[in-house]
């Protein structure tokens, strides 16, 4: 493969070389706990081990630098370009899936709006239970302005007691907040006017 087709022999090793790489750098504490039990956190590490963690950053670059010397040396037989570009679709694909990797998600676990389910708010995946997964359908189908507590309540239940959000009339817990870092929790919030109808809603994270 690599006389026949060289630009895709040296992409590939530029992918191998960039995903082993970032492997091991995001999977180190695991690797040096489980396989030699060292009892070491980031700001332990033994010399050695910054060392070698500093080498394999570094070491995709210093492969593509040795390889443009090669294709100095040895000529077309060697394609430090191609090489290049298979350590940034390693990197790409990284980034994309940070960026719209979240939304991705999240739009491939939306459901349809069921009163039932929305009660019960059950949680299959713990990341998506059943309220977060169809809150968007919720609230595209019933604009909640305007509404009786009691329509509401017949519609979504009464509220979570929760110490959360005690200025709003009515509080539905979703599930964990959607997006990047889902650390806080997302909530349904309602409030109520003087005429006793829906003046304001909204989704709040805590």
């Amino acid at each position: 493969m690599l006389r026949r087709h060289p630009r895709t022999a040296f992409f590939a090793l530029g992918v191998l070389t960039a995903a082993l790489c970032g492997w091991f750098l995001a999977n180190w504490l695991e690797l040096f706990r489980g396989a030699f039990g060292m009892a070491v956190v980031y700001d332990t590490r033994p010399a050695w081990l910054r060392a070698l963690m500093a080498a394999v950053q570094w070491l995709p670059l210093a492969a593509l630098a040795a390889l443009v010397v090669l294709r100095a040396m040895r000529g077309p037989a060697v394609r430090p370009l191609a090489f290049a570009a298979g350590i940034l679709a390693v990197y790409a694909y990284v980034a994309g899936s940070l960026f719209f990797g979240p939304a991705i998600d999240e739009y491939r676990h939306r459901r349809e709006f069921d009163p039932i389910a929305w009660r019960r708010n059950e949680a299959a995946d713990v990341m998506w239970p059943a309220r977060l997964a169809m809150v968007d359908d919720l609230l595209a189908r019933y604009p909640l302005r305007g509404l009786s507590r009691d329509s509401v309540e017949r519609l979504l239940g009464p509220r979570n007691d929760t110490p959360y959000w005690p200025e709003w009339d009515l509080v539905y817990w979703l599930g964990p907040e959607r997006g990047f870092l889902r650390i806080d929790s997302e909530w349904l919030v309602v409030d109520f006017g003087p005429d006793g109808r829906v003046s304001d809603y909204r989704l709040l994270r805590d």
